[in-house]
């Protein structure tokens, strides 16, 4: 039965990236493609390429914090299952790529694989929270397409429900303790305990939303991690001698990173492409801006791949073992 659904959601993804793709390669002149291609400077690819890796050590940082106290644990290693959880992303299906640095992570490091979903839980909110911040800033610059103002009203409402909900958790870690009890009633002890371990473990993992000193440099590393990425982007688009405003990288990764939000195939393949077709089109025609779309993926997808197989052989980890871990302490 799981592989079944498993299969359903893969098929299901298959067909939404294969459907995109269609919208983004449809009625392109492959002339303008390669034109674009043959005038794109390497230098400022290969920038951009640097800086996206920054933007990735940052995100190592925060994670880092929101994991503390975690004695022995060191950005390098937040950094490696970062790059793992990318590397999963990009070639299994499911997206596996959050439950693969999670599981790694709170197993090698000891944390445990509730309290690193806790603490990842917490940085999809401040990433929501910082795209919703950036889109709001664009409104002043640029009027934003109906459709991804609609992506931007569902994020606030899912960014909200959310940080509430993690809230919740963080600051009844008491009641927490007592689910054990509750739950023993309607089911054998056994599993009750086991969802209050994982309850528990999740909130403590969520605890950064009640320490203020944490919440703040959250909130600033998680601006710090959306700004280079947005400086990143625009040196991508830089690249092919666009003529497009300095915030243009901004909004390619805004609306790239909603379309994200889409189910479809391992890589995000037809979905990326087709979110960045739509971001450049205010600026761009479509044969450029797909040549930009598929250097720039490909990129991302390298990128992924050499750094995200290095960890694996360094952690002793493998892509087999990933796709078949549990999420369970």
């Amino acid at each position: 039965m799981k592989t079944l659904k498993q299969n359903w959601r893969l098929g299901l993804g298959l067909l939404v990236s294969a459907l995109f793709l269609f919208l983004a390669l449809r009625n392109v002149h492959w002339a303008d493609v390669l034109t674009a291609w043959k005038g794109a400077r390497p230098s400022l690819l290969a920038a951009g390429g640097l800086l996206l890796l920054g933007g990735w050590v940052v995100a190592a940082v925060r994670w880092r914090v929101l994991l503390s106290p975690a004695p022995g644990l060191r950005v390098r290693d937040t950094f490696a299952y970062i790059c793992i959880g990318f590397l999963a992303n990009t070639v299994l299906p499911l997206r596996l790529g959050e439950i693969a640095r999670a599981t790694w992570i709170g197993r090698k490091k000891g944390l445990g694989v509730s309290r690193a979903l806790g603490s990842i839980a917490v940085e999809r909110v401040f990433d929501l929270l910082s795209v919703i911040i950036v889109t709001l800033l664009l409104t002043l610059l640029v009027q934003i397409p109906p459709i991804i103002q609609a992506g931007l009203a569902s994020m606030i409402a899912a960014a909200l429900v959310a940080f509430v909900g993690l809230l919740a958790l963080a600051l009844n870690q008491e009641r927490l303790r007592r689910l054990t009890g509750l739950l023993a009633r309607v089911m054998p002890h056994r599993i009750a305990d086991r969802v209050a371990s994982i309850a528990s473990g999740f909130a403590s993992g969520a605890a950064a939303t009640r320490r203020p000193a944490t919440l703040a440099a959250a909130a600033g590393l998680s601006l710090a991690i959306w700004t280079i990425g947005g400086t990143a982007t625009l040196l991508w688009v830089r690249a092919f001698n666009f003529d497009t405003p300095w915030f243009a990288g901004f909004l390619v990764l805004v609306v790239v990173n909603l379309g994200s939000a889409i189910p479809s195939s391992p890589g995000y393949v037809g979905v990326y492409h087709a979110a960045a077709i739509l971001a450049l089109s205010l600026w761009v025609p479509k044969g450029p801006a797909l040549a930009y779309a598929l250097v720039t993926h490909a990129l991302n997808m390298l990128a992924n791949v050499v750094l995200g197989s290095y960890f694996l052989v360094r952690e002793g980890v493998s892509l087999k073992g990933i796709e078949e871990q549990e999420v369970t302490e």
